[in-house]
């Protein structure tokens, strides 16, 4: 037999709040998530603005013969200097961004664990031709 609503018993509040730990409204949980990501947004512009990169470019110099960007990009720039502009400048970076925005997807088919390792293997290569652009010039 159903109960109505009026009808069921109230557990006392201590015993409510004994085991369980006070849950959030999930528009607060965004509102802070929110906060967050911009505070940290701000925390980093300031700190891009404070910092001087060279571009590796001199005023005596006649003439210079690569263009060169700041490290931030220089996995691009590595890229670019390697292969074809249309494969480096587009297809490489787009084919990257369209896994990072898939991998959401991909974590429900495959498993988060797998998620991780691509994400990962992406990072590195990522840190790895910056590197490569930084010490083999």
């Amino acid at each position: 037999m159903d109960l109505l609503e009026g009808e069921r018993t109230q557990a006392p509040a201590e015993v409510e709040q004994s085991g369980r730990q006070e849950k959030v409204p999930l528009i607060e949980l965004q509102v802070r998530e929110y906060i967050g990501t911009f505070l940290w947004l701000g925390f980093l512009l300031a700190l891009t603005a404070s910092v001087k990169v060279p571009l590796d470019s001199s005023p005596k110099a006649a003439a210079v013969s690569i263009s060169k960007a700041p490290w931030v990009f220089g996995a691009i720039q590595w890229l670019l200097q390697q292969w074809p502009a249309w494969l480096s400048g587009w297809v490489l970076p787009l084919l990257s961004m369209a896994v990072l925005f898939t991998l959401p997807w991909w974590g429900q088919k495959v498993g988060k664990m797998w998620v991780w390792i691509i994400f990962l293997i992406l990072s590195l290569v990522w840190v790895g031709l910056t590197f490569l652009y930084m010490f083999m010039g």
